[in-house]
């Protein structure tokens, strides 16, 4: 599991809790930021707060340590980076079987180029739901003590 901190912004009329990711501007100047969990988890989690469900009790300002499952953050790093070669690979492919003998070879390199733009366009408009929802949950494991 990667843990980071962050505190509860607001707890939503739904139950949800509102959380934002503390990253400490220390983790650019350190030496261990590339075996660092903290470090891989604060360039992970939006700068935005974003909703998570949760079993404890907590309050606005509450700090909390965030988890996320290894295996969930390298589902995550596949889909984002796979997804956009497979929509070129697709593109480049059926562009070769639509398109005449001659036409094909001369429009591939723009069709390739299209077609791997869209696969980042469409991630980026579904990164929501596929990060947060489907890739990985973050969940909060334990309150931090008021400092």
């Amino acid at each position: 599991m990667i843990e980071e901190a962050a505190v509860v912004t607001r707890i939503g009329t739904d139950g949800r809790t509102w959380i934002k990711s503390l990253q400490s501007s220390a983790c650019s100047g350190c030496m261990q930021q590339p075996s660092c969990g903290t470090a891989t988890l604060a360039k992970v989690l939006p700068k935005r707060e974003f909703a998570v469900d949760s079993d404890i009790a907590l309050q606005a300002g509450d700090r909390v340590v965030v988890a996320i499952d290894d295996g969930h953050l390298l589902l995550t790093s596949l889909v984002l980076y796979l997804a956009p070669l497979l929509f070129m690979l697709s593109g480049v492919g059926l562009a070769q079987a639509w398109l005449p003998s001659p036409d094909n070879t001369e429009y591939l390199p723009e069709i390739a180029l299209i077609s791997l733009l869209s696969g980042f366009a469409l991630i980026h408009r579904c990164q929501n739901l596929l990060l947060l929802h489907l890739c990985f949950k973050p969940q909060i494991v334990k309150k931090l003590p008021a400092a």
